[in-house]
């Protein structure tokens, strides 16, 4: 009984909440209670302990979306989301302007930026409690989807292995989805689109974003061409 999973990690954090969030946690309070009071939670408290450890008991999912928060909760207008800086000058002005720099999420009354980012680390570091408890963990973005990679690099923060965290993104939801016989990962037998890489992820995960050649489906592509094709004007950094 109970969910298989959650989806958006301050649907975890609303766990802690105070009741005048959880009954309007189908408005903008789902982002405003946890922008303002979870910076102030004690992870090592009994409600968050207990709930953590219930969900690792369980086996229930969660895909944190981490990524959307650092752009909701740390940004300040003007400057690209880490997600999306190294994109910067290769894409479109309009996306740039529109997409890439438009800001976090409106700082309410009676709080302040930094009060947000405080509420932003405290989940970079629920995530890492989540995984070390042993609570599956599946990469997921809420976004266009070259946010994959900048999710990796914050669950590497948060305390993953890079491999633990590139897991997170391949046999892992291979797992949850009952395909690992046949895909999810590179072996014998199996199905896997590739991709060839500048870089070593194992040391660094931003190497992920610099893919020189892919593999699918028996084909081999220059990722150069495809970026070419997509209206991309270069490589991202």
């Amino acid at each position: 009984a109970g969910y298989d999973e959650l989806t958006h990690l301050n649907f975890v954090v609303m766990e802690t909440m105070p009741r005048e969030v959880i009954d309007k946690a189908n408005t903008r309070q789902r982002m405003e209670g946890p922008a303002r009071y979870f910076k102030d939670v004690d992870l090592d408290g009994p409600l968050m302990s207990g709930f953590i450890a219930d969900l690792a008991r369980r086996k229930t999912l969660v895909d944190p979306t981490i990524v959307i928060f650092e752009g909701m909760l740390t940004q300040d207008g003007g400057k690209p989301h880490p997600a999306y800086a190294p994109y910067m000058g290769i894409i479109s002005p309009v996306i740039e302007r529109s997409v890439f720099t438009g800001g976090g999420y409106p700082v309410v009354e009676g709080l302040t930026r930094d009060d947000y980012r405080k509420s932003y680390a405290k989940m970079v570091e629920l995530v890492g409690r989540l995984h070390k408890a042993g609570v599956p963990i599946v990469a997921g973005t809420d976004g266009w989807g070259i946010e994959l990679v900048r999710e990796l690099e914050i669950y590497r923060q948060a305390g993953f292995t890079a491999a633990e965290a590139i897991e997170s993104a391949t046999i892992i939801p291979a797992r949850v989805v009952g395909a690992d016989k046949r895909t999810g990962s590179i072996a014998v037998g199996k199905e896997a689109d590739m991709v060839l890489v500048d870089g070593d992820p194992s040391v660094e995960l931003g190497a992920l974003r610099r893919i020189a050649t892919v593999v699918s489906d028996g084909y081999v592509m220059d990722a150069a061409e495809l970026r070419k094709a997509a209206g991309y004007s270069g490589a991202p950094k």
